[in-house]
């Protein structure tokens, strides 16, 4: 008989970061916890998915909520009808230190509802949250009552070290990209790929960088704008299109209207059963985040291995993490706020289609070595199954 994973996500259940764990389906009995309105895609997730409520979703945007709710309950994302959900689960698998239905797997243990619980973390800023003393109990909760954590990369690794986790429970794994999808473009590829470019007012000679997001400031959106002016004085082949949306497009649209790069940059939003075909149209991807306080880029939300599956080179900025997934040979890396440098990054390759070339496939061999949902899930497995031993 399988035994029963519970992936706990609530509001933040998603397609794309799911398909890491569809393989595992093979060996596991696996059932997604979401909330009952999710933020992201959910569709054709290949197991089954309990929805709970999730009630700060109902009233989140009312002034100063969430800060009060930190305050006295250490979170928002507490889930309704949890323990009855997760009961006879074998291992509950969270994400993230903060979130309280990470503590909720953690007290549904204790209660001997579930054996054992292990977390994603792609959280790299130590002690986020500080200043509410009821998050870092939760935080410290979690901390204590999980069974292993799954860190993303090494600056996780090293976050979760500084926060007091033993060494012994922390092993590094790193999020998956679908390599059947996201793939260079192919022969049967190139008539979709041409009229993809009419329907974008590209022409087959343009130079294409594709940047995705969310639309908002710490993405580096208004850095790369001014960097997409500095190009287009000096090279009008390159072509920009920007896929998200977010608070800050209609501004974003208007700033780059009024900059006169309205033939130059395409704004436009997608499902993301769509995304494959645009990131084989491009010849570039950029990734140009900011730090902020609270968030430090990470795995750069899937779309830079997606970018590194589609055999593209990467320029982004030296932020968080991206550089280790990447890697230096990867593409061009430069700091912040530097929207020149951003520029003359994105130049060079544009210049240089050789570059470009043996970037790109040198991106597609690490994707396809490091990134492969099943070289994860075969790691992600090892995990369980030493968990599952030691819990009975």
């Amino acid at each position: 008989m399988k035994r029963k994973v519970a992936i706990v996500r609530g509001p933040g259940l998603s397609k794309w970061e799911m398909r890491v764990y569809e393989p595992l389906s093979a060996w596991f009995d696996i059932t997604a916890i979401a909330s009952k309105r999710s933020v992201n895609d959910i569709q054709n997730i290949q197991f089954p998915i309990k929805k709970l409520i999730c009630p700060a979703q109902y009233f989140a945007s009312m002034p100063k909520v969430i800060p009060l709710m930190f305050t006295l309950f250490g979170d928002t994302q507490w889930l309704m009808g949890f323990e009855k959900a997760v009961r006879g689960f074998d291992i509950i698998h969270s994400v993230e230190l903060f979130n309280g239905y990470s503590a909720q797997a953690v007290r549904a243990k204790k209660k001997g509802l579930v054996k054992a619980v292990t977390l994603t973390i792609h959280e790299n800023i130590p002690f986020t949250y500080k200043e509410f003393a009821a998050k870092m109990a939760l935080k410290q909760e979690v901390i204590e009552g999980t069974d292993r954590f799954l860190a993303i990369n090494k600056m996780s690794q090293d976050m979760l070290l500084l926060e007091g986790v033993d060494e012994s429970r922390i092993c590094v794994i790193p999020q998956s990209v679908d390599t059947s999808v996201f793939r260079p473009p192919g022969e049967q590829d190139l008539e979709n790929l041409k009229k993809l470019r009419r329907k974008y007012n590209l022409n087959t000679e343009d130079f294409v960088v594709l940047a995705v997001g969310r639309m908002v400031w710490e993405k580096g959106w208004y850095d790369l704008i001014p960097a997409a002016l500095w190009i287009a004085q000096k090279l009008k082949k390159v072509k920009f299109v920007f896929i998200g949306s977010g608070p800050q497009r209609n501004n974003l649209e208007t700033f780059s209207i009024r900059l006169g790069l309205q033939n130059t940059i395409t704004f436009t939003t997608l499902p993301y059963n769509q995304m494959d075909s645009i990131f084989r149209m491009a010849d570039l991807f950029v990734y140009p985040s900011l730090p902020t306080k609270r968030w430090n880029a990470q795995f750069g939300g899937g779309v830079v291995t997606e970018a590194m599956s589609s055999g593209l080179p990467i320029v982004a900025t030296l932020n968080g993490g991206v550089i280790d997934l990447v890697g230096g040979e990867g593409g061009i890396f430069l700091q912040p706020q530097r929207f020149a440098d951003l520029a003359d990054a994105i130049i060079k390759f544009a210049c240089d289609s050789k570059l470009c070339k043996k970037v790109g496939q040198r991106n597609r061999k690490t994707a396809l070595s490091l990134y492969n949902p099943h070289v994860v899930a075969k790691q992600i497995k090892k995990q369980w199954d030493t968990i599952l031993r030691e819990s009975s």
